[in-house]
């Protein structure tokens, strides 16, 4: 397993308090956890000081919401209290969509893009493109035209 893009010191920092004991294995575990699917979704990043800055902060903000809310309660309720994150918030060390594309950004992964390739048809040697909204086919030059397509 790759080591973590952020570090334990990075987060207790975020947090602004220090790890011990089994919070310290849990703060660990998220942060592998979190960097595993910041590298799904970005680049390999091997050495996790070349990792760029945004891939560190979102890093840094899953392992944090897991360590904030270990067990992913999206409701708590005492007495008169209560305290409800959004059904759209990620619980655990999941990525919010906003992450995600950020991470696809960042790496130069995009989406898959449909695009209509159409080609000249010749008759009677002469060539004919198609125009766009329209049923009607534009001459485009004949054999040994130099504007002509090969």
């Amino acid at each position: 397993m790759a080591d973590p893009l952020a570090t334990l010191q990075q987060l207790e920092a975020r947090m602004g308090r220090s790890f011990e004991g089994a919070e310290l294995s849990m703060a660990e575990a998220a942060l592998a956890d979190a960097s595993a699917l910041v590298r799904h979704y970005g680049l390999p990043w091997a050495i996790p000081s070349a990792a760029p800055d945004v891939a560190v902060a979102i890093t840094l903000a899953a392992a944090e919401r897991r360590v904030r809310n270990p067990e992913g309660f999206r409701m708590e309720m005492e007495g008169s209290y209560q305290y409800q994150l959004p059904a759209s918030a990620p619980t655990g060390v999941a990525l919010t969509q906003s992450e995600i594309d950020l991470l696809r950004d960042l790496s130069g992964r995009g989406g898959i893009v449909s695009v209509e390739v159409q080609r000249p048809y010749v008759v009677d040697d002469t060539w004919y493109a198609p125009v766009a909204g329209s049923t009607e086919y534009l001459p485009w030059g004949v054999p040994g035209d130099p504007g002509a397509p090969r």
